[in-house]
């Protein structure tokens, strides 16, 4: 039998009686459209989490630091080393230092970093407002919200260009000395705002700081090949200091989210379960009715496998049509979902964010899961058909 007859007849067949067949689709629709809205949903959280946690290029760096190690020291001859290992792009340092802010008669604690422009640009901080400093700047800053908080300042653009005096300290274990050492009354100019955390941080290059300190607090540096990390960190890590790599924490991630996704999942499988059995009860009930047309085909000499074939046909139409409405059904749901939910918060002060998302593979995923739904579901009555015994039906006719 020509297998686009077969298809036309299949679709024949199931349109005519078209209110069980439209129920038998709605059933699948919903059972599809739930699990992709669910699934989605858990993609969408987790590429958020992830987004937070990998911010800039983090896929590509390594933090290098000493640890608790009172031996090893990141100094200049240690970056120099680590940049030329095989695998290294480029190192970036930052030295973290204690200050403390004045105002006229006011004073307060603040964290300060005199890091290069890049490595605060892979710590996924941007300025919001003005400009990030050079590295040959000497008396520029950036800063964040908080800091303003300090100022009295309310809108960012008004700290650009402002002058404030800052004391610095200087660990010891940056100096490779008994005390610590303070730069008083240093004065410095905003020059970015960048809105990051809830305690002030301050961000300056290393010029006014490299003559007194010897040694950094941490580095990053840029692998040439994401798939080379581990070797790389084999590598810093035998010369003594510790390294962090966000993929160790994204792997984490995915394992709780993918326990997460399994669950909401399940849920959606529940309804799909109930229709397929609706969907396997509309095939037998079909075959049930049409025993004398397969019996009558059997007699024109249609073979077993053809009439098997014409049955299995039904049950992926029902799995194709249903699985492509049901996503679309589910995306749709799912972005009508996500416009009330960022209208909400752009009314409340927030961001807009992307709280569904959905992986191509994911999708075809769905289509293949939907089509293997009505595989299964169309065995039994196309195996039953293709073993109607003509003349039983005949006689009994």
């Amino acid at each position: 039998m020509d297998k686009l007859f077969i298809l036309q007849f299949a679709f024949r067949n199931l349109f005519s009686h078209r209110m069980r067949t439209y129920l038998t689709l709605i059933g699948i629709m919903i059972g599809i459209s739930a699990i992709v809205f669910l699934v989605s949903f858990a993609f969408g959280i987790e590429k958020l989490v992830t987004s937070e946690i990998t911010g800039g290029d983090a896929f590509k760096l390594i933090d290098v630091g000493t640890g608790n190690s009172q031996v090893v020291r990141l100094n200049s001859d240690a970056v120099k080393s680590i940049d030329d290992l095989a695998y290294s792009n480029s190192v970036e340092t930052t030295m973290n230092l204690a200050g403390k802010a004045k105002d006229g008669d006011r004073a307060m604690d603040v964290a300060f970093f005199a890091a290069s422009s890049k490595y605060v640009e892979w710590s996924g901080y941007k300025p919001k407002t003005g400009k990030m400093y050079n590295d040959s700047d000497r008396d520029k800053i950036v800063v964040n919200t908080a800091y303003l908080n300090f100022l009295r300042i309310k809108e960012p653009e008004e700290a650009i260009s402002r002058k404030v005096k800052l004391d610095i300290v200087i660990p010891k274990e940056l100096m490779d000395s008994e005390e610590s050492y303070t730069l008083l009354d240093q004065e410095y100019e905003i020059i970015g705002v960048v809105e990051n955390g809830t305690s002030p941080n301050i961000f300056s290059s290393q010029k006014a700081i490299l003559p007194y300190a010897k040694n950094f607090s941490q580095a990053k540096v840029e692998i040439t090949a994401r798939d080379q990390v581990l070797d790389l960190r084999k590598q810093i890590e035998a010369m003594g200091f510790k390294t962090q790599y966000v993929g160790d924490t994204v792997a984490q991630i995915e394992q709780i989210f993918n326990v997460f996704k399994l669950i909401l999942g399940s849920f959606g499988l529940i309804a799909l379960v109930v229709a397929s059995l609706g969907m396997f009860n509309t095939l037998t009930i079909s075959l049930l009715e049409r025993m004398r047309e397969v019996a009558l085909l059997k007699i024109l000499g249609t073979q077993r496998k053809d009439i098997s074939r014409l049955f299995m046909v039904e049950a992926l139409i029902f799995g194709a049509i249903g699985g492509v409405l049901g996503i679309a059904l589910g995306v749709a749901t799912g972005q009508l979902f996500n416009v009330f939910l960022n209208r909400y918060a752009v009314q409340s002060g927030g961001d807009p964010v992307r709280i569904f998302y959905y992986p191509a593979w994911f999708i075809l995923a769905i289509i293949a899961f939907a089509l293997m739904v009505g595989v299964l579901t169309g065995i039994y009555p196309s195996r039953r058909a293709a073993k109607v015994k003509s003349l039983d039906v005949i006689r009994y006719e």
